[in-house]
This record gives C-alpha cells, sequence and structure tokens, in this order.
C-alpha cells in the first residue's frame, strides 16, 4: 500500500511540475508576437535575420532566396525605429539586410532600392560584423585542441574551494566564451545571475537540493536561465531546456579553460519553491531557472568522486533507415 502511494505522489508531483511549466509557457513566451515590447521584438528580430544570414553563408545561393524574410525585416527595423527602444538584435538586423542588399545579385534589383529606401528612413545604427564572412579551414584548425582529452577528462566537479572569490573579471570573461554557444536561430535567450555575496548565496541554496553540506563554503554562485520571450512557437515548449543546458555546459567548460573549478547544482523542483525563490532573489518571472552553478578557485590539493563513465558501444550508435513493412 505504501509502495502504491509513492508511486501516486510521484506522478502527481509529475503533472503538477508538468502543468506549472505549461502555465509558465502560455503566459510568458512571444507566441502573441508583441513588437511593442523591445524583448520580443529583438528575439524576432534574430529569428528573421539568422535566415538572411543562412542564406548569405553559403557559397552558392540559390536565385532570389531571401527576399521575403528581407522584406519582414525591414518592417521589424521600422517598428523598432516607431517604439524608440531599439534592442542589440535590432541593430544587428540593419546590418545584415544592409549586407544582403549589397549582394552583386540583389544590389541592382528593384526590390533592393524600395528596401533601401525604407532603410533611409530608419535611423538605427548597426556596429559590428554581422550578416557572414568567410572562414578558411586554418581559421578552424586554431581551435584545435593539442591533447583534448586532457582538456576534458581533467575537469571534475569541486565541492570544496579555495575561500577567495572569482574576481568579476573571469567570471565575465567566461560568459563572455560561453555565449558562443549554439541556440536555436541564434536568438542568445540566456540571462545568467550571479552573486558573491555569502547572504544572497545561502538564500538561492535553501531551496536547492543538494548542496549539504558544501553549499556555505561555495564562493561565487551562478543561477542559469533562459528568457521565455524568446520563444514563439508551440513545437519549442521544450527548446528553452535545450538552449538552457547546451548554454550551461558551455559556461561549465569555459570556466574550467579559466582555471576555475565548478559544481553544477540542479534546479529540479516544485512550484511553490521555484515561486518562492524568484519572490526572495528578484529573478525575472519570465526567465526559466535551468540550474545553479557553484564556483571558485580549487586549492592545491583537491578529493572528487570517480564517477565510471559508460562505455562508447554504449552511448554511440549507428543510424539506419528501416524498411517499411
Amino acid at each position: 500500500m505504501r509502495s502504491l502511494f509513492k508511486v501516486f505522489f510521484h506522478l502527481l508531483s509529475g503533472v503538477c511540475g508538468f502543468a506549472y511549466d505549461l502555465w509558465r509557457y502560455v503566459r510568458y513566451a512571444s507566441w502573441r508576437l508583441s513588437v511593442q515590447d523591445a524583448e520580443v521584438r529583438g528575439y524576432y528580430s534574430v529569428l528573421v535575420y539568422h535566415a538572411l544570414e543562412k542564406s548569405l553563408s553559403y557559397q552558392t545561393r540559390r536565385a532570389n532566396a531571401g527576399w521575403r524574410n528581407a522584406e519582414l525585416l525591414l518592417r521589424v527595423l521600422q517598428a523598432a525605429e516607431q517604439s524608440g527602444n531599439a534592442s542589440f538584435h535590432d541593430c544587428a538586423a540593419r546590418g545584415v539586410l544592409e549586407e544582403f542588399l549589397a549582394l552583386p545579385e540583389n544590389s541592382a534589383s528593384a526590390q533592393a532600392a524600395l528596401l533601401r529606401e525604407g532603410l533611409a528612413r530608419i535611423g538605427i545604427v548597426s556596429e559590428g560584423t554581422h550578416g557572414s564572412m568567410l572562414r578558411s579551414r586554418d581559421d578552424y584548425e586554431k581551435g584545435m585542441l593539442p591533447d583534448p582529452e586532457a582538456f576534458f577528462f581533467s575537469r571534475y566537479s569541486l565541492r570544496e574551494f579555495e575561500k577567495a572569490p572569482v574576481p568579476r573579471e573571469i567570471i565575465e570573461r567566461a560568459v563572455g566564451l560561453a555565449i558562443k554557444t549554439p541556440s536555436v536561430c541564434n536568438r542568445q535567450p540566456w540571462k545568467v545571475y550571479h552573486t558573491a555575496d555569502p547572504e544572497v548565496r545561502d538564500v538561492v541554496l535553501r531551496y536547492q537540493s543538494g548542496n549539504s553540506p558544501f553549499g556555505q563554503h561555495i564562493p561565487n554562485l551562478m543561477v542559469i536561465t533562459v528568457d521565455l520571450k524568446a520563444f514563439f512557437f508551440g513545437q519549442e515548449h521544450y527548446q528553452h531546456w535545450i538552449d538552457g543546458g547546451l548554454f550551461s555546459m558551455s559556461l561549465i567548460y569555459a570556466l574550467h579553460s579559466l582555471g576555475v573549478a565548478s559544481c553544477p547544482l540542479n534546479w529540479s523542483q516544485t512550484p511553490s519553491k521555484d515561486r518562492q525563490l524568484r519572490r526572495l532573489v528578484g529573478i525575472a518571472p519570465n526567465h526559466t531557472i535551468i540550474m545553479a552553478l557553484g564556483l571558485g578557485f580549487p586549492s592545491s590539493t583537491n578529493k572528487v568522486c570517480v564517477s565510471a563513465r559508460k562505455p562508447i558501444s554504449a552511448v554511440l550508435m549507428e543510424l539506419e533507415k528501416r524498411k517499411c513493412e
């Protein structure tokens, strides 16, 4: 009888969690597409201009490809101009559109002239490199590690650190490296909350299961989140978890590359604890908490868990087409 009750309790907890996630997606995702909201419009801008970037990145392009997105991008830029609150992505959008119009096969067309006329009335300025660029094989090979096993196999989750907190400049550098993480349509929906304040750290860890008895000794703490406003379609209802997971692992490896140890702290929590934490530390309601991350410098001598890894043969499988019966 007790085992049946446990099964029912776990099932009910799961249903409540799914319902809470669904409610948050319906409440905060951008399926309504309000272009007056600078954040929503910014994410929509990158959705559209990244389609143009992909078109620009092919060495052999389809004739007449991209015009629909170019026209749509101009309308988004017009909305940004009218609102007076252009975002980073709105500025990047202009750069991508200008590169698209400058293509030899596009520049002399009547469509390009109309779009340039519209752009001339928009004061949004683009800075930096956007659109596409050439990369040689040598450029790719610059990222090759002389001993990748040494890098990947030397990272362990650490639960005891030096007392000194990690300086802000190292935190910013690690986040800057992790921002190169791929995301759906390159929307980059990540938001990272950071603290080196023991009082704030303790509030967060009070609601996270699994940090005892080391939590009170963590020098720096991050809460990694993803902005639900970045997602527009029903089929993207799990995408924030995927993009957030990719970014989290990139951030962990970025810290490792800078000599900073870390310990991922899962956030598989109840809706009530999720709401309580948001109220206490000011995490925006539209930011989904992916995980917490404890981090700090390793001591001269450290003891870590030796967690066995599956053999490659248990993970790697060939994808095969099945015969239709």
